[in-house]
């Protein structure tokens, strides 16, 4: 039940935090009149929006007079974060392939696998720094994110509905832990030899 809780919370801490991201992309593009970017300075925004998210999300596991942090109960707060990151890759994988099937380039919509892979394997990598030097951790960014992301779950109505879409983000997870698991199992019995089908072949063989 821990976990479920757990990923629930941290669904709502997803929601809020790119809520917030929204109107900082949004000033982002006021800031630079709209221009169109590159690829590279998209990703480039992309790596330190996942960098304080993961920052923000570590700040939100561990406890301000935590001295030693614990690993073991950081594992399926890191097995999360990386399903999440999974979740958004196929989300703009699909974005991107159905744009292109209908022929429309959008600069806005730059999608480049090589690019996002790289950017989950460094924000698990980051998070993985923070459990080793939880210091580099405590910043004011984070802290501020920190904040404005609890005033606004507290908040009546739109925390409500921020909840919403945490249980939405809890299913959402449950229905790929059950599909990765039936995945493995689907695999470990198409490679099991069959002596059923063995012992048929020879009967066949000798008739």
């Amino acid at each position: 039940m821990e976990i479920l809780g757990l990923t629930f919370q941290l669904g709502v801490f997803f929601a809020i935090y790119g809520f917030i991201w929204f109107f900082i992309d949004l000033g982002i593009k006021f800031i630079t009149s709209g221009a169109v970017k590159s690829e590279l300075s998209n990703y480039l925004v992309k790596g330190v929006k996942y960098l304080f998210l993961v920052n923000v999300i570590f700040l939100f596991s561990v406890s301000d007079t935590e001295v030693k942090i614990e690993l073991r109960a950081l594992v399926p707060v890191m097995l999360i974060l990386f399903l999440y990151f999974v979740g958004k890759f196929q989300k703009n994988q699909n974005k991107n392939i159905f744009l292109s099937r209908m022929g429309i380039q959008s600069n806005a919509v730059q999608f480049n696998s090589r690019y996002e892979m790289v950017l989950i394997m460094l924000s698990l990598l980051v998070f993985i720094l923070f459990i080793l030097e939880p210091s580099i951790a405590q910043n004011n960014i984070a802290k501020w994110f920190k904040v404005t992301i609890i005033d606004i779950e507290t908040t009546a109505i739109i925390g409500f509905i921020f909840k919403i879409i945490g249980f939405f983000f809890l299913l959402d997870i449950l229905t790929k832990t059950m599909n990765a698991f039936q995945f493995i199992i689907a695999r470990i019995v198409s490679k099991a030899p069959s002596k059923n089908k063995d012992k048929f072949d020879d009967f066949e063989e000798v008739e």
